[in-house]
């Protein structure tokens, strides 16, 4: 009788957790950008995570749907939700970043060095010019002035 008792108490207890797990997720679906923070934290109640990021504040809210893990994320800017949906994620990974990064490094140091390795010679040309070495001059013939 005890291990009945204690079954359908078990029972009952996660049949109501499950419910508020999904009535959490249908409370989730009522959010809309345009909502102020105290909007949010009432249909939603306070979030499991918050972050200020890019000038924004995060709010992350973790539940359970059938049995799956859901992460949802509500932003704000200057106290309007401006976007509601899942977490954000980089458009490219910190690694792939850094090697487009390297790669834009590179070019722009072999940039420079050919640069580095041009300025002698358009020196030595441009001191020529000034000096009149790189080419035959006319000197005219003058009479002297009596």
């Amino acid at each position: 009788m005890l291990r009945f008792i204690l079954a359908f108490t078990m029972l009952i207890g996660s049949l109501m957790l499950s419910a508020c797990q999904t009535k959490m997720f249908d409370e989730y679906r009522k959010l809309r950008p345009g909502m102020e923070k105290d909007d949010v934290l009432e249909v939603m109640g306070s979030p499991q995570r918050t972050q200020r990021f890019h000038g924004k504040d995060r709010w992350t809210y973790v539940f359970y749907d059938d049995k799956l893990r859901q992460e949802k994320e509500v932003q704000f800017f200057e106290g309007n939700a401006v976007y509601v949906g899942d977490p954000w994620q980089p458009e490219v990974s910190a690694a792939q970043a850094d090697a487009n990064n390297e790669a834009s490094n590179k070019v722009l140091e072999d940039e420079a060095l050919r640069r580095f390795q041009e300025t002698p010679a358009a020196y030595s040309t441009y001191e020529s010019e000034v000096h009149g070495t790189d080419g035959v001059r006319y000197v005219p013939n003058f009479k002297p002035v009596q």
